[in-house]
């Protein structure tokens, strides 16, 4: 009497096939093939193929008519959109940019432009569907006005990181809105009048809790907002970042108290390298009293030491040593030229070994 084995296949959990393709998720060809295995493992796949893309003048109209096909599948995966739309290429985004709307899912827009073209309505119409959106970066672009700013801003319920480098007429006033913005934005970066985001953040119901802040171009005129706004913040604020426009040195640490942050983590200024400068960042450095605090980073164009600097640099060395930073895990210096001078300059820290060149 004979008898037959049946054998059967293996089959692997889905969960499993999760993971691996989680894992190659950047090998494209790969993720070709497991879509056409098997019908189980094509959402996966497909997730990973088509998550993020990229926009321009050249592909951008194709990527338009592939999402506009009778059979096309692919808008429910994407999740990302980059879009640049700048004076190098022809322009397409107002034209074009409408057309995104059919995806459902975004969670990240991405938009480069130049300055020279404010938003269509539609284009504003288009991001302000996007109700999923958690992040949203817009570079070099133009509104017509604040109030567009706002209106877009309180579209997007759920926005967590704001990138913001803009233009847009000076307001008579900062004026609140019907709607807040996100309550849930954690992370800010304005490029732009920032005095205007920050006072009109302020005015909503309850302060958003951001963590991470940074701030291009702040001015005097910037520093009573920034103050204000600061002090709203209070121990949310982890990560803060200024490049200080003209001569702060002799006001910014009479407006600004970092001891009211005491989860601060991180702390970023781009000064020049001038004995002012220097004094300005020990000043400010002086006003710390976060024991959470990790990391300092001063970025230059160029470090120069010199007779008037010695002091300073001196006395930024020392501070950044004491027993109140035994916390302190790196003192980052970046510079465009002569960064390798920052071991001279610092040999305390150096000797330490929590000095990070980075040569930018």
């Amino acid at each position: 009497m004979s008898t037959t084995t049946m054998t059967t296949t293996p089959t692997i959990p889905l969960e499993l096939v999760d993971i691996i393709l989680d894992y190659a998720h950047n090998d494209l060809p790969l993720l070709t093939a497991c879509s056409l295995v098997c019908r189980a493992w094509f959402p996966s796949a497909r997730y990973h193929i088509f998550y993020s893309a990229s926009l321009d003048a050249q592909n951008a109209p194709f990527f338009a008519r592939l999402l506009d096909a009778p059979l096309s599948t692919i808008p429910h995966f994407i999740r990302r959109i980059e879009a640049k739309d700048t004076y190098e290429g022809e322009r397409w985004l107002s034209s074009l940019f409408p057309r995104l709307s059919v995806l459902p899912a975004l969670t990240s827009v991405s938009i480069a432009s130049s300055f020279d073209t404010t938003f269509s309505e539609d284009t504003l119409s288009t991001l302000a569907s996007f109700d999923t959106l958690v992040e949203l970066k817009l570079t070099e672009c133009a509104f017509e006005d604040f109030a567009q700013v706002q209106k877009l801003l309180c579209s997007l319920p759920v926005l967590e990181r704001l990138h913001l480098e803009a233009d847009w007429p000076e307001p008579r006033q900062i004026t609140p809105t019907d709607e807040s913005p996100s309550p849930r934005l954690t992370e800010v970066y304005l490029r732009c009048e920032a005095s205007h985001v920050l006072e009109w953040l302020m005015m909503a119901p309850q302060v958003a809790p951001v963590s991470k802040l940074t701030l291009h171009g702040v001015d005097a005129d910037d520093l009573p907002t920034l103050t204000r706004y600061l002090q709203a913040l209070g121990p949310a604020l982890t990560h803060l970042t200024i490049f200080p426009s003209g001569s702060l040195y002799d006001v910014l640490c009479s407006h600004l108290d970092l001891s009211i942050h005491p989860s601060l983590t991180y702390l970023k200024l781009a000064i020049d390298c001038d004995a002012s400068n220097l004094l300005m960042a020990r000043d400010l450095l002086t006003q710390v009293h976060s024991p959470a605090f990790k990391e300092v980073e001063l970025s230059f164009y160029s470090i120069r030491q010199v007779a008037k600097t010695a002091e300073q640099w001196t006395g930024l060395d020392e501070l950044l040593v004491k027993p109140r930073f035994d916390g302190l895990e790196r003192v980052t210096v970046s510079a465009m030229i002569a960064a390798r001078k920052a071991r001279e300059t610092l040999p305390r820290c150096q000797e330490r070994g929590i000095l990070n060149i980075v040569y930018q």
